[in-house]
């Protein structure tokens, strides 16, 4: 598949001067190897394996080697990466976290050579899990800590992007916004689209339903490799948060647990996995705040919480017909919830705005999108639909009305309004909102607007 983005990370490796370590840090299937592989073409490539003896391990590194540079014959890892680290050639190390896996003590074996050979060295790193890499680069107990140059860490790939990805595949913007929902930014799961082709909804039902479904264990499988014997525990909470229940209170109830026993799963799905975000009323102080909700931040751990995890029992009983009934029954649904984030990011990044997020309140009013320019004393309120028939004026209306919940500079603030739909507004709608200076957008607006952002 042809690579795509990256721009900043590839000019930056690729002006690196010197003996310099650096590491990759970032989930699976975000792209790391393809990254390093694009900007050292020359690299000499070593992969750590979780499941082989250190002999095994060692004769495949010194093949790898000898398909480069003559080197003597070694023995062990630490003897090949001796040899490599005075050469000054470049290595590549993959899955650098497993390097525990094949011998205790071999980090601090490459503490001492990196040591050693700080002249010389040029070696970069990439691992798959990001709590461990981020726990063995940045934790003053390991031996490591303080000799890594540059730490990377690799983000998915933006929805501009993704969509010219889906372009050149010969899909639209709708498909757009409907695939991100269920793959995100990550680059692995386009290039498997790329190979299995089908509307949204069919490659689904190919990927995560029907057997031999290669898709349904696939965030489980990343899930349990990095969380391990308590991955249960993760789970549920992951389960309670698609299904809404977002505050503390509302995951205590449906868990059946006290708020402090799931305390300390939900600092690591927060702090150590990035995996779920607190977030606030974007006009509350987000330390203060007793109005905090969580969310699953990830597109694909959290379709594949909402759609896998929750019919387990179904979809392992083989009941493919009632589980395809189940998907297309709350697909829109699920889709219209991400289509309000897309929504805030683009009024982020393309409209004056400092702060932007939605807003709720203890009654249950809420507000898709409040956006902040606390210079101008400048507020933006605005409502997002996806469904299939056109936004009419009682939308606007209703927006309109929710404005004064909002406690911010009421007396001397300017009141903006932003409708975005789907499907398009009806036409009294549209003269209306034209004529009084509401913005409105469309799925050909934010089509234009994207990739204005992504040709740039």
């Amino acid at each position: 598949m042809q690579f795509y983005d990256r721009q900043k990370e590839m000019d930056f490796l690729r002006g690196l001067k010197g003996g310099f370590f650096v590491a990759i840090v970032g989930r699976r299937r975000v792209g790391k190897t393809r990254l390093i592989n694009e900007a050292f073409p020359e690299r000499i490539y070593l992969f750590v394996p979780e499941d082989k003896e250190e002999s095994m391990t060692a004769s495949e590194w010194s093949e790898e080697v000898k398909r480069h540079i003559p080197m003597p014959e070694s023995r062990s890892m630490t003897e090949i990466l001796d040899f490599l680290f005075r050469s000054g050639n470049l290595v590549f190390i993959d899955e650098f976290q497993n390097l525990g896996k094949v011998r205790k003590g071999m980090v601090s074996d490459i503490q001492r050579l990196v040591d050693a050979h700080k002249e010389n060295l040029r070696l970069v790193i990439a691992g798959s899990y990001v709590s461990i890499m981020k726990k063995m680069l940045t934790d003053s107990r390991n031996p490591l800590f303080g000799r890594v140059d540059f730490i990377i860490k690799l983000k998915e790939l933006e929805f501009p992007v993704v969509t010219r990805m889906l372009r050149d595949m010969g899909y639209g913007i709708k498909e757009a916004v409907e695939f991100h929902s269920v793959l995100g930014g990550m680059p692995k799961y386009y290039e498997i689209l790329e190979k299995v082709r089908g509307n949204p909804r069919r490659f689904v039902e190919k990927m995560f339903i029907e057997e031999p479904a290669p898709f349904r264990y696939e965030a489980e499988v990343i899930l349990r490799n990095e969380i391990g014997s308590e991955y249960r525990n993760y789970f549920s909470i992951l389960e309670a948060l698609c299904l809404g229940k977002n505050t503390m209170s509302g995951m205590s109830d449906y868990l059946g647990k006290e708020a402090r026993s799931i305390t300390k799963y939900l600092d690591f799905l927060i702090n150590d996995y990035e995996l779920v975000q607190r977030k606030v009323p974007v006009t509350e102080d987000f330390r203060r705040s007793k109005m905090g909700r969580y969310f699953i931040v990830n597109p694909f751990f959290r379709f594949w919480s909402y759609f896998v995890y929750r019919n387990i029992s179904i979809l392992e009983e083989g009941d493919a017909e009632r589980a395809k009934e189940v998907f297309r029954m709350d697909f829109d649904q699920y889709v219209s919830k991400h289509f309000e984030e897309l929504a805030r990011d683009i009024v982020r990044n393309f409209l004056d705005y400092r702060k932007v997020g939605s807003w709720w309140n203890r009654r249950g009013d809420e507000i898709d999108i409040v956006a902040l320019n606390e210079k101008k004393k400048e507020i933006l309120f605005g409502e997002v639909k996806w469904r299939n028939r056109p936004v009419g004026w009682n939308v606007v209306e209703e927006l309109i009305g929710k404005k004064d919940l909002v406690q911010w500079h009421n007396e001397e603030r300017k009141e903006k309004f932003l409708i975005v739909s789907k499907s398009g507004f009806t036409k009294k709608c549209l003269e209306r909102m034209e004529s009084e200076g509401i913005m409105h957008w469309d799925l050909k607006d934010i089509e234009r607007m994207v990739a204005g952002a992504r040709d740039a």
